[in-house]
């Protein structure tokens, strides 16, 4: 019973207490603790001064005034929590008032009963205590509280040379008994206010160390994070450097492979030409997953920009379909395109924007046989976007599958892989360009029936940190050329001699200079240029490139960028300083991908090893046939 009544009491107390603290106090924690400490203090600290008071009335023969003003002193200290509720913005105020209504009550009871002997005067320790737990511990509070100190002893000595001797209303000999209470209710009084103390200093030493354990958790995730910078690091340098180690070979096996080709066509010779076929094609599908791996650590990494630009849908589709229409008919499946509405123009980065595309029809076109294949785009202007949705009536996918789709290297099951191939980094790469771009790519499908896998981009891409500047030249730039001349793919390749008439001029070759430190590529570029109709000039030294350009005066210069000595853009920009040689179109080919910096603005084109030698001989096309129409 007495415990449930304690516990009740408890309860009611705590919510009186923070009835009387107001919000506007609460926000500090600090300043919290020390209102708290304040309102505790002054609801039980009269229940500890009336004692004496009593005491004193009870015992003086002539109270009045003095134990009176004693008694109404001690109660003042119950107005100041009320005080608090009402103005809480004057609670430094308050608190200073109620240390001198303290200092009050302790120097009159002690001047009145005892003097400089009384046994109230051991209240004056309370003074400073309270003060700054009320206050805080600035210089500010230190000199207030120390100045009511000195004000209040001064004014009590004073009081005592004025009347020469201290009053007597009680003998000292009889004040046994109330210093007996006096110093049981200043002891009372300073072991509640520490054992608050106490415990808040528990609490925050617990806070402390609570903070130390978590200071030393994220000591711990820092150096886990580093480390796996690191790894991430090491990751990007292992794939930079294995993407050179790999582009090198592969380069030189599919050039060859596409001269031996063209030879054994020449020849007719069918045996040689179904093998030849067959590297070309292992070649270029090696090519494709390392481009891939690569493109998918880039956005890992957050290294991935985008060149944003803007594109009409309907020529994009046009573009697509030139390439997606023969696609499709490999596996005797029909293609075709289905526009709904007004599809205008989108900010985007067009060459992912297409890599996605390209990537879905390629899928589509691999995973159906004599079905039906459809891009279905839309556009949808109350939430500025626009869907590119490719639609198969193929082998379609488990739901179980469709869960694990997006993840790198996954397939549908083992049977598709082994039957179909691929590395099942497609749809992961995808995805990625789509989110990187502010999209997404979602798929819908039922086995045995087809898939539809949707492209859903903002109409407006935003670039990111490192978009590229309005007239810097990007990747998309470069295949502009391309995108131009896609009608004319198919005749340019079965003609060769058509080709050759566009690339010469009246019956002259045209000068190609190569400058690469790598021997075997050169090797291999002069042969492809030299069947042509080019006449290719070979230099592996970057320092004697410029003395040979001045003597050559090449139609166009085709320039790797990392060499020994002296890289290609330190060349490129002694090139255009030059007025010789400024206006010689040049077209870096190299390991590396499209720089977005001032300096690939300085280039008239960028292809990146292994050569695609029919984009390259499309680009030097386009580039002379520009010069000669200027």
């Amino acid at each position: 019973m007495v415990g449930k009544m304690a516990a009740g009491l408890s309860v009611y107390l705590e919510e009186v207490i923070n009835w009387i603290i107001p919000d506007s106090l609460r926000e500090d924690i600090g300043v919290y603790k020390r209102v708290r400490m304040f309102v505790i203090s002054h609801l039980f600290g009269p229940f500890l001064g009336h004692p004496i008071t009593i005491y004193l009335f009870l015992n003086d023969p002539n109270p009045f005034p003095h134990v009176h003003l004693l008694g109404l002193s001690v109660t003042m200290f119950w107005l100041f929590p009320i005080a608090l509720r009402a103005w809480p913005k004057f609670y430094q105020t308050l608190a200073l008032l109620s240390v001198m209504n303290l200092n009050f009550a302790i120097l009159i009871t002690a001047y009145h009963f005892g003097g400089a002997n009384s046994p109230f005067l051991m209240w004056f320790l309370v003074v400073p205590l309270l003060a700054f737990f009320y206050l805080g511990s600035g210089i500010r509070t230190g000199a207030a509280i120390f100045s009511q100190i000195i004000i209040g002893l001064a004014g009590f000595y004073l009081v005592f040379k004025l009347d020469g001797s201290f009053p007597q209303h009680i003998p000292m000999s009889e004040l046994v008994e109330i210093t007996m209470i006096s110093a049981f209710c200043a002891s009372t009084y300073i072991f509640l206010m520490s054992a608050y103390y106490a415990s808040v200093v528990d609490s925050q030493s617990e806070l402390i160390k609570e903070v130390q354990r978590h200071e030393a958790t994220t000591a711990d995730l820092k150096a886990a994070k580093d480390e796996a910078e690191r790894a991430n690091g090491a990751k990007s340098e292992f794939l930079a450097k294995m993407s050179h180690e790999l582009r090198t070979p592969l380069n030189a096996v599919l050039g060859y492979s596409e001269i031996l080709l063209e030879d054994a066509e020449l020849d007719g010779n069918g045996e040689q030409i179904a093998d030849l076929q067959k590297i070309s094609a292992a070649g270029k599908h090696l090519l494709s997953m390392v481009n891939d791996i690569l493109d998918i650590s880039k956005i890992e990494a957050g290294k991935a920009d985008l060149y944003i630009e803007t594109v009409e849908v309907e020529a994009l589709l046009s573009e697509v379909e030139v390439t997606a229409r023969p696609l499709a008919a490999k596996n005797t499946n029909t293609f075709e395109i289905e526009k709904e509405g007004n599809l205008g123009h989108i900010d985007v980065d067009l060459t992912k924007l297409r890599q996605a595309i390209f990537n879905l029809l390629s899928n589509a076109a691999k995973f159906c046989q004599n079905g039906s294949i459809k891009l279905i785009v839309k556009r949808d202007e109350a939430d500025d976007r626009i869907v590119f949705a490719v639609q198969d009536t193929g082998i379609g996918i488990g739901v179980e599958a469709l869960n694990s789709l997006f993840e790198n290297f996954s397939q549908a099951n083992a049977g598709v892989a082994a039957k179909f191939g691929g590395t099942g980094l497609g749809l992961s790469l995808s995805r990625n360009l789509c989110r990187l771009m502010g999209g997404d790519l979602i798929a819908e499908s039922v086995s045995g029936q087809g898939s539809t896998f949707s492209i859903i981009l903002p109409t407006r891409v935003e670039a990111g940190s490192g978009a590229a500047m309005d007239d810097a030249l990007t990747p998309t730039d470069v295949d502009n050329v391309l995108t131009s001349a896609a009608a004319d793919l198919r005749a340019i390749v079965d003609a060769d001699q058509e080709k050759r008439s566009t690339i010469a001029t009246d019956g002259d070759l045209l000068t190609v200079l190569m400058i690469d430190d790598d021997e075997s590529y050169l090797e291999l570029m002069e042969r492809t240029l030299r069947k042509d109709g080019f006449d290719p000039i070979k230099c592996s030294e970057p320092h004697k490139a410029l003395d040979l350009v001045s003597e050559t005066q090449p139609d166009v210069i085709l320039l790797d960028v990392v060499m020994p000595g002296m890289d290609g853009w330190s060349v490129v920009s002694e090139l255009k300083a030059s007025p010789h040689t400024q206006n010689i179109p040049v077209v870096v080919v190299s390991i590396m991908d499209s720089e977005n910096t001032d300096l690939t603005n300085m280039v008239d084109a960028y292809v990146t090893k292994p050569v695609d030698t029919g984009q390259l001989k499309l680009k030097l096309s386009a580039l002379l046939a520009t010069r000669n129409a200027a």
